[in-house]
């Protein structure tokens, strides 16, 4: 596969796997890391055919690619809006090898669903929404940020009510989803799931040092869930004084499962 000299080539650590990025582009990072360790640790598991997986807004597939490295009894559809990190994408899935289980499409998640990605099929939908809403930020910049980017860090197209509602329709009646986003958009978050009827199941908050408030937090919610039964976990602290790994972040990307 011919590497394009704006693309890099990453080792995942495990299994073998590997990913094309645009250095342009969105580059994944540490929540995309925690989605998919989160998700694999919470998705339940099946002995018989593959549970079905939709991830909502894949760009170049790093949570999808990882997600199959961590679990061999998944298949996942991944919807990608931005027509050159979905193609990126569909190249990731050869490079691995995944052809027989990960499929990729171009296309808006606001489209859903469709022939070929039906309605209340999915055993688990999980994301990675834009972090900021389109209108706090540079986004009329095009001199720092490719507009790549800025789509994949802003909610030009869709914020989370639309991520959570698609994710709703899509899943069977006692599918799963699985969000990370902003600790400040814990509120809405809420709020939207409320409106939803999604029902939070486990929640765990992340913070970068012991001392720090948490910036990020990871949900499970279950369509048509019943109340009560939330989970808060115990914190999750990625580093600790001496800015290195702390054991629980090391056993995530070296270890668990």
């Amino acid at each position: 596969m011919e590497k394009k000299n704006s693309e890099s080539v990453e080792d995942l650590g495990r299994g073998g796997f590997r990913l094309i990025q645009d250095k342009n582009g969105f580059c994944f990072g540490e929540d995309t890391v925690l989605l998919s360790w989160f998700t694999s640790q919470n998705l339940r598991r099946s002995r018989k055919t593959p549970l079905r997986v939709l991830e909502l807004g894949t760009n170049c597939g790093a949570a999808t690619i990882l997600l199959c490295a961590r679990r061999e009894d998944v298949t996942v559809d991944g919807v990608e809006r931005q027509k050159k990190a979905s193609d990126i994408f569909k190249r990731n899935i050869e490079l691995n090898h995944l052809e027989g289980r990960v499929r990729g499409f171009s296309l808006d998640l606001r489209d859903l669903p469709t022939a070929d990605l039906p309605k209340n099929h999915y055993d688990a939908v999980f994301m990675n929404p834009p972090y900021r809403k389109a209108e706090n930020g540079p986004v009329t910049s095009t001199e720092k940020h490719s507009s790549a980017l800025l789509e994949a860090r802003f909610a030009m197209h869709g914020e989370v009510f639309d991520f959570l509602s698609c994710g709703k329709d899509m899943l069977t009646s006692t599918g799963d989803l699985f969000l990370v986003d902003r600790a400040a958009a814990f509120s809405e978050v809420m709020a939207a799931c409320a409106k939803l009827k999604l029902v939070p199941k486990r929640i765990t908050f992340v913070h970068p040092y012991a001392e720090k408030e948490a910036t990020l937090f990871l949900l499970s919610a279950k369509k048509s869930g019943k109340i009560p039964g939330t989970v808060i976990t115990p914190p999750l602290i990625l580093r600790d004084a001496d800015r290195n790994y702390t054991p629980a972040l090391r056993r995530i990307y070296f270890e668990d499962t």
